[in-house]
């Protein structure tokens, strides 16, 4: 992959924020997030900014229900 150090941020953000996650499961979906971003996109401007968005996103999804926000 092109670039992966661009990544190493989003996955310290990510681990911190996900602390209750294996730090091997964070980066292995910071890194598959972005290759599916990656493959899709037309324009790489704010890929690591959208990559951090969307395996937050998969991330909170892999959380037991007690780790969830519930509004």
């Amino acid at each position: 992959m092109a670039n992966e150090h661009s990544l190493d941020p989003v996955i310290d953000f990510l681990t911190g924020r996900f602390s209750q996650l294996a730090p091997q499961t964070v980066a292995e979906t910071v890194y598959a997030t972005h290759a599916q971003l990656k493959e899709k996109a037309t324009i790489t401007t704010h890929m690591a900014s959208l990559t951090q968005r969307k395996a937050a996103e998969t991330l909170a999804q892999m959380l037991p229900a007690e780790h969830t926000h519930q509004v």
